[in-house]
């Protein structure tokens, strides 16, 4: 797999995880939807670079299994960081 085709199908894998993860609640509005665009394929090119970079002669499978690897934390991260942040802020002082 080249390094085009790499990015390509890292980033498909990540716009995929983002549009899945779009079924729990996040911010409501354009803003939600742009953040989990922005940070699936992000997720997912970082998790292609750290599998290229721990095993550079890996399968495309593998590489593809890493950047969904990438794309599931990194969003599940933000979505963890959301949650604790509208719960301090739901909270009366």
């Amino acid at each position: 797999m080249n390094g085009v085709d790499s990015l390509l199908g890292w980033v498909a894998i990540g716009v995929a995880a983002s549009l899945a993860g779009m079924i729990l609640p996040f911010l409501r509005g354009g803003a939600g939807v742009v953040v989990k665009m922005l940070l699936g394929p992000l997720g997912a090119v970082a998790g292609g670079v750290i599998s290229h970079a721990i095993a550079p002669d890996e399968s495309r499978t593998e590489q593809l299994i890493f950047a969904a690897a990438g794309a599931l934390v990194v969003l599940a991260l933000s979505q963890l960081a959301w949650g604790r942040y509208a719960r301090s802020k739901s909270l009366p002082a």
